[in-house]
């Protein structure tokens, strides 16, 4: 004979109160809300604080996608991780590589970049790359291609230019620091154009304007807030859309082949952005 089990209200609390300590600590802040990366940044001692999952969009067609988390160490400094997979734009004659990729940024506190780790593999070794930058004593030290560049960086904010995943770091200094008019940007072989540079590894870049755009997000009209970032040597403006600090979405604006990547986890996967600038 069965004995039959009821669940009382008390035993009902103590099972709640097991779930909710077994549960990873910030769990609910890794996900494809909109909840604001730069609030949850300052509440969290340790773990990750934020992710996101990116599509690639060259020129109308799906070049690849992405998935990051953006993690704080006990010393303050942040780590970006990500992964995914490109296809590169240019076509290869009866081939279309994927190229999977993993990256590692480490910034300080204050969000200065420190190191980017870069590897690009593809089958046969068709865009396989390995890239190592370091900021030491005011210097970036680079290895792009295998050939090594330095350069000194006398700025008051700067970024690595990785992958579309390192605009969620851009996004997090271009909303908390104030009077933020100039951010030099360390061209260290991301993906889409002109991530890599090979005559200018560092470019200062002016914050042409800050205003507010309005973007669905997980079916709700949002304010978002749009930052365009001018580079004095080109015609073309980099735009990050941000909330609150937490990345939406990152367009190339002005150039013959409109580039972006956004986050389909809060914009979905068919998402249509309008090129202004």
């Amino acid at each position: 004979m069965f004995e039959k089990k009821i669940l009382t209200k008390s035993s009902f609390f103590s099972l709640l109160l097991f779930l909710l300590l077994i549960l990873p600590s910030g769990a609910s802040n890794q996900t494809g809300s909109a909840v604001e990366a730069l609030e949850n940044l300052n509440s969290t001692k340790t773990g990750v604080f934020t992710s996101g999952e990116l599509v690639y969009v060259s020129n109308g067609k799906d070049l690849g996608s992405e998935s990051y988390e953006l993690t704080k160490r006990e010393s303050g400094e942040i780590v970006l991780t990500s992964n995914g997979v490109v296809t590169p734009p240019i076509p290869i004659p009866f081939v279309k590589p994927k190229i999977k990729f993993d990256q590692e940024i480490t910034v300080g506190e204050d969000f200065a970049p420190k190191s980017l780790r870069l590897d690009y593999n593809g089958p046969f070794g068709i865009g396989s790359d390995r890239i190592r930058a370091t900021v030491r004593d005011g210097r970036v030290e680079a290895v792009l291609g295998g050939d090594n560049k330095q350069v000194s960086l006398e700025t008051t904010y700067s970024f690595f230019q990785g992958t579309g995943g390192s605009q969620a770091l851009t996004a997090l200094i271009l909303v908390s620091k104030d009077g933020l008019n100039e951010i030099t940007e360390i061209r260290t072989g991301g993906t889409g154009p002109q991530s890599g540079d090979k005559d200018r590894l560092k470019v200062n870049l002016e914050l042409k304007r800050e205003e507010n755009q309005n973007l669905e997000i997980n079916g709700n009209r949002k304010k978002v807030r749009r930052y365009v970032l001018s580079d004095p040597g080109s015609s073309v403006d980099k735009v990050i859309l941000t909330d609150g600090g937490t990345f939406i979405a990152y367009l190339r604006v002005g150039g013959e082949n409109p580039f972006f990547v956004y986050r389909s986890d809060l914009l979905g996967e068919d998402y249509e952005f309008d090129y202004q600038r």
